[in-house]
């Protein structure tokens, strides 16, 4: 992009919204663009009606092909070729799953029709990654959802809101676009409100860490949606506590939060003890560490998840501990004099 972020000055809100529109569908709208058209939107009241109307043009263009590819959709099973299985309902719209795109893709993709319902009743459904494995969700809309290992949510496809609830877990979020049908997430104490984006979250332990690769995501206080919200948008994340503040940064390192779907974890200074539960989550044999003391002590460092004893050994390279096995896992000791 050049420096310029505003459209035609005198032009009509309706016609700045096209602009809009446009550029931000395009694989080339960068951070710039999505700050760009936030302030845009602050600007005036004009603005979201007409942005939030051409949304609206726009779903209904795209919703009478999206019924009859649902009501043609077959449910199809194949066996998973790995240990990381997934669940994808196949949908030819813009945002249709490719099934082979980067390291993600290696996973099983099964295919789920989710019936459209009498009104007034939600499909809910309940999706899982156990413990050494990820799994890949494709819902009903399109959105494709990544879950890390160990991770469980329930998904809730309403008429007027799609409803996602976390309390430990890791996704990224693919979300497809519907202006009608905003994609609300209860993580702990806050809720997360997109239309059409995608994001890393990350609910464990009572704290939530949340990193947007693409559009604009706000973030309020749960069950509190006339609350004032906080934006995130590209390259930026948040991070809050459970009953604490929220505090946003935008530090160029968003790409470490959406590592583990390469396989790979990043760690700048986290403690151990959030190392090990990682680690439990990805492999068979949990691993744990030893006490307060070594549960403490601040990791950095690139992990590559090919094995465990791999992994282990680079643990005791990075920091000042010993990986001892036990008949319950792995145990990691402060080593004398570290």
């Amino acid at each position: 992009m050049n420096g310029k972020r505003t459209f035609g000055g005198g032009d009509q809100a309706a016609e700045e919204a096209a602009r809009w529109f446009v550029r931000l569908q395009s694989e080339a709208a960068d951070a710039g663009d999505w700050q760009a058209f936030e302030a845009w939107l602050a600007a005036s009241p004009d603005h979201v009606a007409a942005y939030e109307h051409l949304e609206s043009l726009w779903v209904d263009l795209e919703a009478a092909p999206q019924v009859i590819a649902h009501r043609l959709d077959q449910v199809a099973l194949r066996p998973a070729p790995r240990r990381t299985r997934g669940i994808a309902l196949r949908n030819p719209g813009r945002r249709a799953w490719i099934a082979g795109a980067g390291a993600i893709a290696a996973s099983l993709v099964v295919a789920v029709e989710i019936a459209n319902r009498p009104a007034g009743v939600d499909d809910t459904l309940t999706l899982r990654a156990a413990p050494g494995e990820t799994r890949q969700y494709v819902l009903a809309d399109g959105t494709r959802i990544n879950l890390n290992a160990g991770s469980e949510i329930q998904v809730r496809m309403g008429r007027d809101a799609r409803r996602v609830t976390m309390a430990d877990a890791e996704a990224v979020f693919d979300v497809a676009h519907d202006a009608r049908r905003p994609f609300l997430i209860t993580s702990g104490d806050r809720e997360v409100r997109v239309v059409g984006t995608m994001f890393n979250l990350r609910q464990r332990d009572g704290k939530m860490a949340l990193t947007v690769r693409r559009g604009i995501v706000e973030v309020r206080p749960a069950g509190a949606p006339q609350a004032p919200a906080t934006r995130v948008t590209v390259g930026q994340q948040l991070a809050h506590s459970q009953g604490g503040e929220s505090v946003l940064t935008a530090d160029g390192l968003s790409d470490s939060a959406f590592a583990w779907t390469t396989g790979q974890l990043v760690y700048r200074g986290q403690p151990l003890g959030e190392v090990a539960a990682d680690l439990s989550r990805r492999f068979a044999t949990p691993v744990r560490t030893a006490d307060a003391d070594a549960a403490s002590l601040r990791f950095s460092g690139v992990l590559v998840l090919d094995n465990e004893p791999a992994v282990l050994r680079r643990i005791e390279a990075f920091a000042p501990v010993t990986a001892v096995r036990a008949a319950d896992g792995v145990i990691l000791r402060r080593r004398a004099g570290g």
